[in-house]
């Protein structure tokens, strides 16, 4: 007889080849001085992707990337992909000059 290998899950563990199916996109209007910008934010993490001008180039990121779901297997776009991310590497590069 063979042994069959019993794994006991606790509770709050990832189990494997799951991914977080919470991942989508969102646009938003936000207001700078006197100009209106639409920004991409990548929900549940709250990342803004892109900022554009005109809302139907927001729309087209939004349905692109709910529909697609190119970054959900790397769990999100990455950070130096992102604006906040971009803004950090640059002031961290600028702190090392």
């Amino acid at each position: 007889m063979t042994k069959k290998q019993k794994v006991r899950f606790h509770k709050g563990d990832k189990r494997p080849g799951q991914t977080d199916m919470n991942l989508h996109y969102i646009k938003k209007m936000v207001k700078r001085g006197r100009k209106i910008v639409w920004q991409v934010i990548e929900k549940p993490k709250h990342k803004i992707v892109n900022e554009f001008f005109f809302e139907e180039d927001a729309s087209n990121l939004v349905k692109f990337q709910n529909k697609h779901r190119v970054w959900l297997d790397n769990g999100g776009i990455p950070d130096f992909l992102c604006l906040k991310g971009e803004r950090k590497a640059w002031l961290s590069f600028l702190g090392t000059l």
